[in-house]
């Protein structure tokens, strides 16, 4: 089967990440990598990035990154204003 091309548009419908946040994601290394087509033009290789989409669901059965996030859910929760005093 052959490979297919994906423009940033059709990326970003894909994954809900933002054009910024995807060019974050790889250059640390944490999203695949373009291919330049032109001097202006990038397309993303479709396998590619559902590969990346089938390791973050992989990454979230295995509870990647839960304690941090329920950490972050109890510093919220801590910084809030005490309401029954208002």
């Amino acid at each position: 089967m052959a490979e297919r091309f994906m423009t940033m548009e059709q990326v970003r419908g894909r994954v809900a990440l933002s054009k910024t946040e995807i060019y974050r994601k790889i250059k640390v290394g944490a999203f695949p990598k373009p291919v330049p087509l032109g001097t202006q033009k990038v397309a993303f290789v479709e396998s590619e990035v559902t590969a990346w989409m089938d390791d973050r669901l992989r990454a979230r059965a295995e509870g990647e990154g839960a304690e941090r996030r329920s950490q972050q859910g109890r510093d919220a929760v801590s910084a809030r204003p005490d309401r029954a005093n208002g």
